[in-house]
């Protein structure tokens, strides 16, 4: 039995797949060959007690794939996209729409997360509800603990607006590396990351690559990537020692402009090796 068990409740990027408001080739063969091809927006469970990143599609993942959210106790928010982070669903936690809450709500993220959190729930948020939600602003590179876990914030390529976060998370030495909403990593990423894990002489069990690009190179200036730009990362990694042969390797995030159908995803893994992941995956390290 492994230390971390990972669900992949969501797999899309913003738009979904098929996209909310597309009628393209893609979307309308995704919707006639039905659910087995969506793609709902990107959410990632730990342990049922851990999620990177709340999107709209929450409450019907907690339905599609019987998760409990009320379980839920921290939060990890790489930015604040709607896609990422709705926080309008929080005036929900407590009041008369949920009973039987014994711990508080923990989100960390960079500080545009919070100011997101004010805007959203401004209107509705009760202030016994929102009492028992503890924002936490993280910064980069400097690692927090909770629970049984600790994380590190790390500088993303993907925003101009705010300062985007990916996530180092660890459990019991077993290691975790979340990569979506990024483009190629910057050097200061990369370089903290050798330095952390040769200091603890480990490598990542698990990445997570963003691949908003499926088998399209995004180049080392864009906010998000493609299969070219997974592998360039992989090779980075075992170069610098943050990945081992034993490491294994997940892809998500997929854009409906690039035809994520399922032809398309088992093509990437045959090709690059990676395990593409779709709505409900579970992989445990």
């Amino acid at each position: 039995k492994g230390i971390m068990k990972f669900t992949y409740l969501g797999t899309g990027a913003a738009e979904g797949v098929p996209a909310m408001f597309c009628s393209c080739d893609t979307c309308r063969e995704v919707r006639r060959r039905g659910e087995c091809e969506f793609h709902t927006r990107s959410q990632l469970l730990i342990d049922g007690e851990l999620c990177i990143d709340f999107p709209p599609d929450a409450y019907a993942h907690s339905l599609k794939f019987g998760v409990d959210l009320s379980a839920v106790k921290y939060l990890l928010i790489t930015h604040s996209h709607m896609d990422h982070f709705y926080a309008h669903d929080f005036v929900l936690r407590g009041y008369k729409y949920a009973e039987k809450l014994s711990e508080p709500l923990f989100i960390f993220g960079n500080g545009e997360v919070a100011r997101v959190f004010a805007e959203c729930t401004r209107r509705e948020m009760r202030a016994d509800v929102r009492a028992n939600i503890q924002l936490r602003e993280v910064l980069p590179f400097v690692p927090f603990s909770f629970g049984r876990y600790t994380a590190v914030a790390l500088k993303a390529r993907h925003s101009k607006a705010e300062a985007a976060y990916v996530y180092l998370l660890e459990k019991s030495g077993r290691y975790y590396l979340h990569l979506t909403d990024t483009g190629r990593l910057p050097a200061e990423t990369l370089d903290f990351l050798e330095t952390y894990m040769k200091a603890r002489g480990a490598a990542v069990d698990l990445v997570t690559f963003d691949c908003t690009f499926l088998f399209y190179e995004a180049g080392s200036e864009s906010r998000h990537m493609g299969l070219p730009d997974d592998e360039a990362m992989k090779k980075e990694f075992l170069r610098r020692g943050i990945a081992d042969g034993n490491t294994m390797y997940v892809i998500t995030h997929y854009s409906h402009n690039n035809a994520p159908l399922s032809e398309t995803l088992e093509r990437a893994e045959r090709e690059y090796g990676f395990t593409a992941a779709r709505d409900g995956l579970e992989i445990e390290i």
